[in-house]
């Protein structure tokens, strides 16, 4: 079906979540219209699945989990934007489901990868997490600058991993 903002849409349901992907396949479709995206559906949750690049340093690997930083706390990750403190968005109204949701995904997605942990991170310039209304998470699932994590990346079972890893965590989370 398409949806009036670059993409076509796919749902499946899964463990009594209704699973609705921006893409299935490798398009760019901007960060503000999966916020669309998830807005025009009436998601209750937004969990954005990405995989990292260190650019010339293909030494950097490992899983990385963020949400939106809480107003009045300095963020983990600047990437050069101004981070100021007092900076309120949409998504901060779930500044305590954020971290739970992104704890939970974090860890669920350690144990069915074995991915090194990078850790749970707070990041106030993230466009995709900013104008959520509702809670939000965005999970880096390796790094593709690494060519042996770019491998394994690129296999069926460790992407089916990062799919279980993601159903694990909400089995219980309420809605």
């Amino acid at each position: 079906m398409d949806t009036g903002l670059g993409f076509s849409s796919k749902t499946q349901v899964s463990n009594g979540w209704t699973v609705y992907l921006t893409r299935n396949s490798d398009v760019d479709v901007s960060l503000s219209n999966r916020v669309a995206y998830a807005e025009s559906r009436h998601a209750d949750l937004f969990v954005s699945l990405h995989f990292n690049s260190g650019a010339s340093n293909g030494d950097l690997a490992g899983l990385e989990t963020y949400c939106l930083t809480p107003t009045g706390m300095p963020s983990n990750l600047v990437r050069g934007y101004e981070d100021d403190p007092r900076e309120t968005h949409p998504n901060n109204l779930f500044d305590e489901q954020n971290m739970q949701l992104a704890s939970r995904l974090h860890r669920s997605l350690l144990q069915t990868t074995g991915a090194m942990d990078r850790g749970v991170r707070r990041a106030r310039f993230m466009a995709v997490l900013r104008g959520q209304h509702r809670p939000a998470v965005l999970i880096e699932g390796g790094y593709l600058s690494n060519l042996g994590e770019a491998r394994k990346i690129d296999s069926p079972e460790y992407r089916q991993a990062l799919a279980e890893g993601v159903a694990r965590a909400l089995e219980d989370v309420d809605r």
